[in-house]
């Protein structure tokens, strides 16, 4: 959602940049449009279960408010699934580039879900290296028999 209402430039109003003027201001009128134009959008592209639970809120940021509260269930059960994922992947009947970009899309996903702390005291390149060491490893684990000679 967060893409599309980037792209479509109405993500201001779930992030309040783009804030409600007062009632007697030029603006009010346009901004009431759009808030109902992206409200429409998102009641329709709902299932009917969670839309009707929350049609009755008047601005985008409430309305968002209430679907984040209602989805967000944290990074835990994402990371869990991931590295399930990447624990159980293997190249199996898959080409070595199918294999490769499974994997790379799963580990950048967890890398995504679980980025490095920032540092400036030279820690993170350790363990950035420790970390490019456990994919590579990772990745060569899984690969079929016969790449026994590029494993070793």
């Amino acid at each position: 959602m967060v893409l599309a209402f980037t792209a479509k430039k109405k993500i201001g109003f779930m992030n309040v940049k783009i804030s409600m003027p007062e009632v007697d201001s030029p603006l009010y009128e346009d901004w009431q449009s759009c808030n109902t134009m992206v409200l429409s959008w998102l009641i329709n592209y709902m299932h009917i279960d969670v839309s009707s639970s929350i049609m009755y809120y008047e601005t985008i940021r409430e309305m968002w408010l209430e679907l984040k509260n209602l989805f967000s269930q944290g990074n835990g059960p994402k990371i869990y699934n991931l590295q399930r994922e990447i624990s159980h992947i293997s190249q199996n009947q898959m080409t070595v580039i199918e294999y490769y970009t499974k994997f790379k899309r799963l580990w950048d996903q967890l890398l995504n879900f679980e980025p490095f702390p920032e540092c400036s005291c030279g820690a993170m390149k350790i363990l950035s290296a420790s970390h490019d060491k456990a994919y590579v490893m990772r990745f060569l684990m899984e690969l079929n028999e016969n790449f026994e000679t590029f494993r070793s």
